[in-house]
């Protein structure tokens, strides 16, 4: 990987990712290799099917590469054992997904700390953190009530709460406002851009091109390939 003194925050070299065998083998990702830089707002691009959501996961560590690597700050991670790797998942990156995968019965802080739960913080500490996360996204009012009874809206505002939570280096948000009208859309955007220009490093997939221009950087992928490697906003 990169020798530099200063290497990349995330990269890839020749990330492959095939799945099944024999005749029914697919090669999803062909030979991937590009690096993103702290700080960025990157978006992966693509048509559905184009692999741009294999690719996230790959860098996100949700999946292993068929070949190549991923490599975070000059050092390979794509080969961590998986107690290592669910470290880096819950302490450095954080998820916003399309579905919100929200608890639906738990409380608004309830959902937003449940990664600190996960790492066994302390309650009281996690409700102060909460707390706090909450208010930056303007959803104190709603920190008691239960994620069955938000708005689509409110509901991602707390699935990207609980992505902060932890200050992850890195955002990785996939689809943010796929399911969400244009109007609640602006305002997801526009907090995760906010995010984004505070320090942390953004990446987002999606189809939108409207919101792929707003990203420093729009790696487009086609077939398995990246066709385009561009600076944007």
């Amino acid at each position: 990987m990169t020798g530099t003194t200063n290497p990349p925050l995330l990269e890839t070299e020749n990330l492959a990712r095939v799945f099944g065998t024999g005749p029914n083998q697919f090669a999803a990702l062909k030979g991937l290799t590009f690096e993103i830089r702290q700080g960025q707002s990157v978006a992966i691009i693509g048509k559905s099917g184009s692999g741009k959501s294999t690719l996230m996961h790959l860098l996100a560590l949700l999946d292993e590469p068929t070949s190549g690597v991923v490599a975070m700050r000059g050092k390979v991670v794509s080969d961590l054992r998986p107690k290592e790797v669910a470290k880096v998942r819950n302490t450095t990156f954080g998820f916003v997904f399309q579905q919100f995968y929200l608890n639906s019965q738990e409380t608004v802080l309830d959902n937003v700390t449940l990664p600190l739960k996960i790492a066994k913080v302390a309650k009281a500490e996690r409700k102060r953190r909460g707390a706090e996360v909450l208010e930056k996204l303007d959803m104190s009012d709603k920190i008691h009530a239960k994620a069955i009874n938000l708005s689509g809206g409110q509901q991602q505002r707390v699935s990207i709460g609980r992505a902060l939570i932890n200050s992850p280096e890195i955002v990785f948000a996939d689809e943010p406002t796929g399911n969400l009208d244009s109007e609640t859309s602006a305002v997801v955007e526009d907090l995760l851009f906010s995010l984004n220009a505070e320090g942390q490093t953004l990446i987002v997939v999606t189809h939108d091109e409207e919101l792929a221009a707003k990203c420093q950087r729009q790696i487009r992928i086609q077939d398995g390939r990246i066709i385009a490697n561009e600076a944007g906003a």
